[in-house]
């Protein structure tokens, strides 16, 4: 997107994919705190590219704080984009044994973390991840290396703000995606479209499912550790689930085309769901828990589309509404196209991911100031 606006960017990647025996993981969790190898590499480019702005979005583990501390020496602003919820929990979920934890959070230590082995099951990785967190704080990194956070949602930029962010830091900006065909949900069907875990909540669809309450076809696509237990739920004779599994996203935005509405029944406070904003771009309505930064997305004058989470009888009545003989779709179908023109566009997201950008830059940068223009100069890691 910055590019076609004619911004100048540079990409400093990094991926795990290395991280595989135990000894892989010893240092990996040792370089977390601080990794030399990494600010020595993001130095290079900073000193060749010479940014204007670096922004950061996921540092951990194989980056490290230590771009900040880079970026602070070379006086250059940084950005950082808040993903998950890794400054406040060990798993970036706040989500433990199928239901809600705050522990760490509320408490302001990571020892619970380290009891339960909330990061990859692991006793000692919590640990690591727990005393990263723990020192940055201490170190004061997060209050003074971080110029700028963007939160997804305001929940998030509420829920970090109490824990350990600057709230006068943060500024709230969504996730976007490109524009797409709209569709006409002529399909007699429900979609759930997402990872098969036990956060997504898939087991509120299976209940719903079992007890005989779902009044429509509801199709699940994607992938997951709970795959193999919707299939065989919807083997049984009555359901009314139909598994894809994976599919391609050629497929997937066919699907939410046809699709009556999409289900989105999270146990977790998901930031911002992507299949949220493409099912809105598709015209696609959308029914969700009420919770989080979920209704924020979908609408909070749409209280008919959200359901309590975890409940399959609420969500059943949620779904009901899409099955109703005196139910008209198409209004409700503008309505999700209107909120993402509004909202999710990317002419809408480029307004404001250069309004945080300008706060940092000195005054006379007019490079910023030229947009729409294609000839702006600004350059951002």
């Amino acid at each position: 997107m910055l590019s076609r606006h004619g911004h100048q960017v540079e990409f400093f990647l990094q991926d795990n994919d290395n991280i595989q025996s135990p000894v892989d993981q010893l240092f990996a969790g040792l370089r977390s705190f601080y990794s030399s190898r990494s600010a020595r590499q993001l130095d290079k480019i900073v000193r060749s590219f010479r940014p204007d702005v670096l922004h950061v979005h996921n540092f951990m583990p194989n980056l490290s704080p230590s771009v900040f501390f880079l970026a602070e020496r070379r006086q250059l602003p940084v950005v950082q984009t808040l993903h998950n919820y890794r400054m406040i929990c060990a798993n970036a979920l706040l989500f433990r044994d199928g239901k809600l934890c705050e522990e760490c959070s509320e408490t302001g230590s990571f020892l619970p973390a380290v009891q339960h082995a909330c990061y990859r099951d692991s006793h000692l990785g919590s640990a690591v991840i727990g005393g990263n967190v723990a020192l940055h704080r201490f170190l004061g990194t997060w209050d003074s290396r971080v110029d700028r956070y963007i939160a997804l949602t305001r929940f998030t930029a509420d829920k970090m703000a109490s824990s350990c962010i600057p709230k006068d830091r943060i500024r709230i900006k969504p996730n976007f995606v490109a524009d797409t065909p709209i569709g006409d949900g002529r399909g007699d069907f429900a979609l759930f479209a997402g990872r098969l875990s036990p956060e997504k909540g898939i087991a509120t669809l299976l209940e719903a499912d079992n007890a005989g309450l779902l009044p429509l076809t509801v199709k699940v696509a994607g992938d997951g550790p709970l795959l193999s237990d919707m299939r065989q739920a919807s083997a049984r004779p009555g359901s009314r689930l139909q598994v894809l599994g994976p599919v391609q996203r050629e497929a997937l935005q066919q699907l939410m085309r046809d699709a009556r509405v999409l289900i989105v029944p999270s146990l977790w406070y998901e930031p911002c769901p992507m299949v949220i904003i493409e099912a809105l771009a598709s015209g696609l309505p959308v029914i969700c828990s009420r919770l989080g930064g979920l209704p924020e997305l979908v609408g909070e004058e749409h209280g008919e589309l959200f359901f309590t989470p975890g409940d399959p009888s609420a969500l059943a009545i949620a779904l009901h509404r899409f099955t109703a003989a005196d139910t008209e779709l198409a209004p409700l179908r503008r309505a999700a196209r209107q909120r993402f023109e509004t909202h999710f566009s990317e002419a809408e997201n480029y307004t404001q991911l250069l309004g945080v950008y300008s706060e940092l830059l000195p005054r006379n940068n007019t490079s910023l100031n030229s947009f729409p223009q294609q000839q702006t100069s600004d350059r951002i890691v």
